[in-house]
């Protein structure tokens, strides 16, 4: 029969059969270059299909019809020869299956964890007792006033801020809310954390990079007593995986500009039941209602690049009357050089921000003039993005978008101009 008829009655494809050919598990006559199969090769393609059912690979089963073709499978050693091939599959496929049995096992207590998580009962949080001396008028600096509390012994939950000037704010749902919200067109708030998906493995791996440096270096910080600030959140958010490894006598600020983005991460936060301090501030502006000089360690993760997006000035010049004499940034930027054609569209997209936004050489010369010195490292770069949304809807396929993490400290001045 030709190769066709031998394909129609055994559901093989003929560039299968060839290849059966070709590694000598079929062995047909040829005439003229063309196969000739008989019963034989018949028999053979039978046989291979159910040892193939049987998950024998194609070396063992090549193995066993050699065998059979130089027998009549009566010999005792052939018969010997042939259960020792079967049973040692047998076995192989019996420790599969115990393996296997195993990794189900593994991954249905991974099911009843997750499902756990999802309807697991959120421990109640609010707005810290011990940081009310942090909360203070950004008009007179006078320590705002709580009326109208719903609290326990460690958190306000609900309530009124206000200062005698006539400063006012609220406290809901443990947030504090100043009523100045985002009015513009350019964002949304990131509900999905679509940012941390479908960006491609080169994007992720830097990203992941970006996390370990600033992780590496926190790791080295006694943060027992400290304040710890993170703003910006709805682009990324560091603290957010992280503060299970920080001192429970820290205080942490989070701060964006949607309170949907604080109400959304707060909630995922209290799922995980951590014994920490946490202040969240809603607020569009950077006139937060903070104590001046309170944050020890300001937190970064590519921060500035969502801060330039909708102001002139880099986050620092806007909030250092926050930071400590010696408050330490630790951060990480996305960069592009300011003459691409990225970075132009970049500032068409969002008019409100800076002129010189997502650059490293522009970050550091601002940092320089508010007496900060950064240093930085280039972990890597990438010139095509897979997802065109948010802000990467401006990458030009082609220029290069480079990742830095970085370090900046405060500029110690000669003592002749430090001020008294």
């Amino acid at each position: 029969m030709k190769i066709g008829e031998l394909s129609k009655r055994t559901g093989v494809s003929r560039d299968t059969i060839r290849y059966y050919v070709n590694r000598g598990i079929l062995l047909p006559e040829t005439n003229r270059a063309q196969y000739n199969f008989t019963e034989r090769e018949l028999h053979d393609l039978q046989v291979i299909l159910r040892m193939k059912q049987q998950q024998f690979n194609l070396k063992e089963i090549q193995d066993y019809i050699s065998l059979c073709r130089l027998s009549n499978l009566i010999e005792p050693e052939t018969i010997d020869e042939c259960l020792r091939m079967m049973n040692n599959k047998k076995q192989e496929l019996q420790s599969q299956i115990t393996f296997l049995k195993g990794a189900i096992s593994s991954i249905d207590q991974e099911i009843l964890e997750l499902t756990g998580h999802v309807h697991g009962k959120p421990q109640r949080t609010g707005v810290p007792l011990s940081a009310l001396p942090l909360l203070v008028c950004p008009r007179c600096g006078q320590q705002l006033e709580v009326s109208h509390a719903d609290l326990n012994t460690q958190n306000i939950f609900s309530g009124d801020l206000t200062c005698k000037c006539g400063y006012c704010a609220k406290i809901e749902n443990g947030i504090v809310k100043t009523g100045k919200l985002y009015t513009g067109t350019h964002d949304q708030p990131d509900l999905r954390r679509g940012l941390y998906r479908n960006m491609g493995n080169t994007f992720m791996t830097d990203l992941e990079k970006c996390y370990g440096y600033i992780s590496e270096k926190l790791q080295k910080i006694d943060t027992q007593g400290k304040v710890i600030l993170e703003a910006n959140i709805n682009g990324y958010f560091f603290l957010y995986n992280y503060m299970r490894k920080l001192s429970s006598d820290c205080l942490c600020i989070i701060v964006d500009k949607y309170p949907e983005m604080l109400e959304m991460y707060k909630s995922l936060i209290d799922l995980l039941n951590l014994n920490q301090k946490i202040l969240y501030i809603a607020d569009a502006d950077t006139d937060y209602p903070l104590a001046p000089g309170c944050v020890d360690i300001h937190v970064s993760f590519f921060g500035e690049n969502e801060h330039q997006f909708y102001h002139k000035n880099c986050f620092l010049y806007d909030a250092k009357r926050y930071f400590s004499d010696k408050a330490i940034i630790l951060g990480s930027l996305l960069s592009y050089p300011l003459n691409s054609e990225t970075h132009k569209l970049l500032r068409k997209k969002y008019p409100e921000g800076s002129e010189v936004g997502y650059n490293l050489t522009a970050l550091k010369e601002q940092y320089r003039k508010q007496n900060y010195r950064l240093t930085a490292q280039k972990v890597g770069s990438l010139q095509e993005l897979p997802l065109k949304q948010y802000a990467f809807e401006c990458h030009v396929n082609g220029e290069t978008l480079e990742f830095y993490h970085f370090k900046a400290e405060p500029i110690a001045l000669p003592k002749k101009e430090r001020p008294r």
